[in-house]
């Protein structure tokens, strides 16, 4: 079909959701949209689905996928730079579709197209995209990309995910003739990152955004990442293996765990928690319930964050008492060399993004020039840092934010120094940005503290019926079955135990603000 004739469709349609797709999927082939390339619009059957492999060449469909119903596949590549290479795909249901769009973000350094999360929406109702964000995720995670591309890393930093979400808002106009009624964002991570671009770069592109704990200082946070790797691997001594971890976790229970108001595993608010690791200091020979000095100084810097050496300013806030059952893949992983998650991704960022030096040596880092380096060359295209959100409050958009208060992975500080920037620059937010944080909860999910809610549920009803949540009911599963229920509540306040009733039911709790300032 011509573009002409897709037009002339387009316009005798009723701006509506349509019980059937005006075009066929077959015909989006020849869609001419500005700097994109479409290589295949193609109907997929129900079930049929299964995600290109290495090489490109389809994978099993696994059980993400097993289940989806028949949509229309659009696969498509946008070029703004000569040195971008921007993929991206979108997904339209046949039939049901809920008359909204749902953009969907990455993790890590991207590099990848997120199936899953797209499969997900798709099975709710959504029109769905996601983008690789402008590279190809390289083995081991190496983001040689990067190196001497600095569009490539502007795609990364902001522009692709703006790119992927008006050329599919093209697509989807012109196979269902008519516009989304209304656009979210949902992602964690990079893609809590990603969120709080489109807040803040592109404030009309989405109605309603969830940001989970976003990686949105990212300069910082790799940083940061630096730091973990030079308190606690760069002399083996200092070293902590995983099998220390669950002792270090019951001794700050057992300083702190009471100090909420009830015993119950978790820390409600860990900013209160002053447990010192020295107590755990070995008496006589190494042992898997005690530290040694060096490893109690490295601790004790996992804790307090990257400073500044000169200046002592607080460069990335450090990681929570509490989560150190969480740290074994993210802060610990093996010592020689550095095989943890935060060095996996820190150490090919200074490379490749900011030193231009394939051979750099972590060790060398300098917390001083270094930061100072990479906030100036890459910083205004990685970090998603400023405060005045007024043109998405004026646009009519609704932010949700949440964190795990046992993330591994991006300190929850950084969600909170955040959220308390916004409203230092713009006074109370609670009519269109709040935030949830979740204690015992790891990044993103999972952790011993409830975590799930239905995201997507909640901000719909406040974008489209003005539901702004107090507090959201989330769970926590074993082996299938549900076995505690808390009320994540609207930050700056916290579940407060009521005095009677099970720990484990919501209905238990109520939110109250804090005694901490």
């Amino acid at each position: 079909m011509t573009r002409s004739a897709v037009a002339a469709l387009m316009i005798s349609m009723p701006a509506a959701c349509l019980a059937a797709p005006p075009v066929s999927c077959d015909s989006l082939a020849f869609l001419k949209i500005d700097q994109t390339t479409i290589a295949l619009a193609q109907r997929v059957a129900t079930g049929a689905f299964a995600p290109p492999g290495r090489g490109g060449a389809p994978s099993g469909p696994g059980a993400a996928f097993a289940a989806l119903p028949a949509f229309c596949r659009v696969a498509a590549a946008i070029h703004p730079t000569p040195d971008s290479d921007i993929q991206f795909e979108a997904w339209m249901p046949l039939e049901g579709w809920n008359g909204r769009f749902q953009g969907v973000g990455n993790g890590g350094l991207a590099g990848s197209i997120s199936y899953p999360a797209m499969a997900a929406a798709l099975r709710a109702g959504y029109a769905t995209a996601s983008t690789d964000t402008g590279h190809a995720q390289e083995p081991g995670g190496d983001a040689r990309w990067a190196l001497g591309h600095p569009e490539k890393i502007r795609d990364f930093g902001y522009r692709a995910v703006h790119e992927m979400t008006v050329k599919a808002k093209a697509i989807l106009a012109a196979f269902y003739g008519s516009d989304p009624r209304h656009s979210y964002w949902n992602g964690c991570s990079e893609g809590g990152n990603q969120a709080l671009s489109e807040a803040q770069r592109y404030p009309s592109d989405y109605d309603g955004i969830l940001a989970g704990a976003p990686a949105n200082y990212t300069t910082h946070l790799q940083a940061g990442g630096n730091w973990i790797a030079q308190a606690i691997h760069s002399d083996p001594a200092s070293f902590i293996p995983a099998s220390k971890l669950p002792a270090i976790a019951r001794a700050v229970m057992a300083a702190c765990d009471a100090a909420d108001g009830v015993t119950d595993g978790l820390l409600e608010d860990p900013r209160a928690c002053r447990f010192d690791p020295a107590v755990l200091a070995c008496k006589d020979a190494d042992a898997p319930d005690c530290l040694a000095p060096p490893q109690i100084q490295g601790l004790k810097k996992v804790y307090d964050g990257a400073r500044n050496p000169r200046t002592g300013e607080q460069v990335f806030p450090g990681y929570m008492r509490g989560g150190e059952l969480g740290w074994g893949s993210w802060i610990v992983g093996t010592d020689v060399p550095p095989r943890n998650a935060q060095h996996g991704i820190q150490a090919p960022f200074f490379r490749n993004f900011v030193f231009d030096d394939p051979n750099w040596d972590w060790k060398t880092f300098d917390f001083d020039k270094g930061v100072a380096l990479a906030d100036r060359k890459v910083g205004g295209d990685v970090n998603q840092i400023n405060p005045d959100l007024k043109k998405f409050q004026d646009h009519g958009g609704k932010l949700i934010q949440y964190h795990g208060w046992s993330d591994p992975a991006i300190s929850p500080l950084n969600t909170v120094n955040y959220f308390a920037s916004v409203q230092t620059k713009m006074g109370n937010t609670q009519d269109f940005y709040r935030l949830f944080m979740m204690p015992g909860v790891g990044h993103c999910s999972g952790g011993s503290g409830p975590s799930d809610f239905d995201r997507m549920a909640v901000i719909t009803d406040w974008v489209e019926n003005g539901k702004a949540p107090e507090q959201i009911v989330a769970s926590h599963t074993t082996g299938g079955k549900v076995d505690r229920t808390r009320p994540l509540c609207a930050w700056p306040k916290i579940a407060k135990y009521k005095g009677s009733g099970s720990t484990d039911e919501a209905a238990s709790f109520t939110c109250v603000l804090p005694a901490l300032p």
